[in-house]
């Protein structure tokens, strides 16, 4: 399970660990280092985008991993944002600082697992049923939504025809969240919810903190 739980702030409140602030704009911010090419957007790029058509080419070709992004009006923002177009990963060292505070430290665990501020290894000694690896992370996005600490929860359930077919959903209650639960083995297009965040957790300022496994 792959998820990712947003919490909007109208005031000012504590950030919850291992959160960044997004940049919302209307416009491309420019590249860290000044090494961006990418031109500013119009005001109106959201109505003017054109998302991929279903067995549409995407602009990767061969090269994509079908994140979701050009599945929705954020297409709009492809060169600066895929890993596969322009410098591709090489962005990689001046974006940590920007998202993370600073880059990686030259440990074998960094750089493989990249920045963090510490691992921890954990189970529940009561597994949740049908989850993969006891339904740890399942069960601290719930947690977080009962908690309020979060307003939603990015996470992977299986297509109803499927299992294996991973459906990225906004999940606004513990019941969503835990129909997600175990790994989907497979390319997720987790990215064809930011039209969504944007709409249901429009606020001044948003805090995203990602969980994977």
């Amino acid at each position: 399970m792959i998820a990712m739980a947003a919490r909007c702030f109208f005031h000012s409140s504590p950030k919850p660990c291992f959160s960044f602030t997004p940049r919302c704009s209307s416009s491309s911010p420019p590249a860290p280092g000044g090494k961006g090419k990418g031109k500013a957007l119009r005001e109106d790029w959201r109505e003017r985008s054109k998302p991929i058509p279903p067995g549409g080419v995407y602009p990767a070709k061969d090269k994509c991993s079908r994140c979701g992004l050009c599945d929705t009006y954020y297409i709009a923002h492809v060169n600066n944002a895929c890993p596969f177009l322009g410098d591709g990963m090489s962005r990689v060292e001046d974006l940590e600082p920007v998202v993370h505070g600073r880059g990686r430290k030259d440990s074998m665990d960094e750089m493989y697992y990249g920045v963090h501020e510490q691992l921890l290894y954990a189970r529940k000694t009561e597994p949740v049923q049908g989850a993969q690896w006891t339904g740890i992370v399942t069960t601290i996005a719930v947690e977080m939504l009962k908690s309020n600490m979060v307003d939603a929860v990015v996470c992977v359930q299986s297509d109803p025809d499927d299992r294996f077919a991973p459906r990225p959903v906004l999940a606004r209650t513990p019941e969503e969240v835990i129909a997600a639960r175990g790994v989907k083995p497979t390319l997720s297009p987790n990215l064809d919810t930011l039209a969504l965040v944007e709409v249901n957790l429009s606020s001044s300022s948003c805090y995203i903190l990602c969980h994977c496994f």
